[in-house]
């Protein structure tokens, strides 16, 4: 499915950077993800295989608040935004307004755990 694709990062690799604007959301399929908030230079969670993050690509006008990097040899089924409209675009029904509440509530989770 387009906009849908597993992709390798090495240990340490960065995924994206605070600042920048959100195209992808992601799904760990092995691996893990450490979310930094580069001020402090603070871990802010430290994400394992089954998990998810970065949903402000899905949300409008996202910014990453934060960095992501690759702890160790990670696998990540990146999901663009695009492609996650495209496929909703074909589907319909109440599904859109569900995942955007879904996203929603995550995005909520994430801002307070920090």
């Amino acid at each position: 499915m387009s906009g849908f694709k597993p992709v390798n990062y090495a240990d340490g690799q960065v995924l994206f950077e605070p600042g920048e604007q959100a195209h992808s959301f992601y799904v760990i399929q092995s691996g893990q993800v450490s979310i930094i908030d580069r001020q402090s230079q603070r871990q802010l969670a430290l994400l394992s295989a089954g998990e998810s993050f970065g949903e402000q690509a899905l949300l409008a006008g996202g910014v990453r608040s934060a960095a992501a990097q690759a702890v160790g040899a990670t696998v990540c089924l990146e999901i663009t935004a695009q492609g996650l409209r495209d496929m909703l675009a074909k589907e319909g029904g109440i599904a859109t307004q569900v995942l955007e509440a879904l996203l929603l509530q995550l995005y909520m989770h994430n801002t307070i755990k920090q």
